[in-house]
């Protein structure tokens, strides 16, 4: 869809509300803290969608697609998720879980025996599961700053495998104790365990996405920044020093295609919500995609930090969720299962420092507002 020409700043694009009867939230409530946010950080477009396992309840998008300029951003551009592909991954191997095809506990070097010889020993004994966990020692690469990638000669046919064979031969980046490496979160850990999924299928990462989010649950995806799927798209944007960049098609930053696994999908906010919403219905009980019981896995198997997703407790009600950031875009989901509650914020902006105080103040206002939580002042 072509974004409308409008000599506004601020454009607004509603669903119909269908709120229960319990909810605290509102049209007016939502659009207004929408609105106090993106000033925060100065932000050219935020979308919130909010829903139970029944309902996308709410779908609001405010901004344009580029800082300076009057496009409109709707909710059937393509955002980029960042870290927020993880959860993809996860539902991927999962399902190929299910069919048997893999178990968590499947050796790296099971299915990579020709790689043993040249790997470092205290990798010998990595699984999936440990990929997935960011214990497997593997080096961080989330500081293009302090952490240079490899570079190959394009006659190179597989650019992640040399990755792997260079990312293995080195000493861990985390202490081992007992045979079980220390947490370090890792994007090449992802790398890794997207080699595992593609040698027990035949099939391409790139692939693997496709099948799994639009020929299996119809949604619309993009591998890489949406402006390099179109220029019309929304562009990225940094934000620095209070000083906001707009990076154009063809821009030099990228997210190298070595951890594209760990994070370079973009999907529309309309699919994004029900991405979402399809892991709040396996938490609440249902069987899609994968198991309820493969959703608990993911989502809660292990303490703090599960397979690709956090997960913790406030104020007495368990959640989990995803935060999704290359630097440029932000992308955040929240599900609390007992309440049968979820939301998701995405932006176009991004920061080097991490997660910025306009989305985190938008979030706390948001579960203060939907559980009554005003008297946590420290929140």
């Amino acid at each position: 869809m072509q974004g409308e020409e409008l000599n506004l700043d601020v454009v607004m694009s509603h669903l119909p509300l269908a709120f229960p009867g319990q909810s605290r939230l509102t049209r007016d409530y939502l659009s207004d803290i929408m609105s106090e946010a993106r000033g925060l950080d100065n932000l050219p477009a935020i979308t919130v969608s909010v829903m139970d396992s029944k309902n996308i309840l709410f779908q609001e998008m405010q901004g344009v697609r580029v800082t300076g300029k009057q496009t409109v951003a709707t909710l059937d551009d393509y955002f980029h998720i960042g870290s927020c592909s993880k959860s993809v991954l996860a539902l991927i191997a999962e399902n190929l879980v299910e069919q048997k095809k893999i178990s968590w506990n499947t050796r790296f070097f099971y299915l990579f025996p020709e790689l043993a010889d040249d790997a470092n020993e205290l990798y010998h004994d990595i699984s999936l599961e440990d990929l997935f966990l960011c214990k497997a020692g593997i080096k961080a690469y989330t500081n293009r700053k302090t952490e240079k990638f490899p570079e190959f000669d394009p006659s190179v046919r597989n650019p992640r495998l040399e990755f792997i064979k260079q990312l293995i031969s080195q000493p861990p980046a985390s202490k081992n104790k007992h045979g079980k490496f220390r947490q370090l979160y890792s994007n090449a850990s992802y790398t890794m365990a997207s080699a595992m999924l593609e040698t027990v299928t035949g099939r391409s990462y790139e692939d693997l996405v496709t099948k799994t989010l639009t020929d299996d649950l119809n949604m619309k995806v993009h591998i890489g920044w949406p402006n390099s799927f179109s220029a019309d798209q929304p562009w990225g944007h940094h934000i620095s020093n209070d000083k906001i960049e707009a990076l154009p098609p063809g821009h030099e930053y990228r997210l190298p295609c070595l951890i594209a696994p760990a994070g370079d999908l973009s999907l529309t906010p309309r699919d994004y919500a029900i991405y979402t919403q399809l892991h709040l219905r396996g938490l609440r009980g249902e069987n899609n995609y994968i198991s309820s019981k493969g959703y608990q896995q993911i989502h809660f198997g292990h303490t703090g930090f599960s397979l690709g997703i956090v997960n913790g407790a406030l104020g007495g009600k368990r959640y989990s969720g995803f935060d999704g950031s290359a630097g440029t875009f932000f992308c955040r989901s929240i599900i609390v299962p007992e309440s049968d509650f979820a939301f998701s914020i995405i932006t176009n902006a991004g920061s080097g420092t991490g997660t910025m105080k306009s989305i985190d103040w938008l979030t706390m206002q948001i579960v203060k507002k939907q559980f009554n939580w005003w008297w946590k002042f420290w929140l």
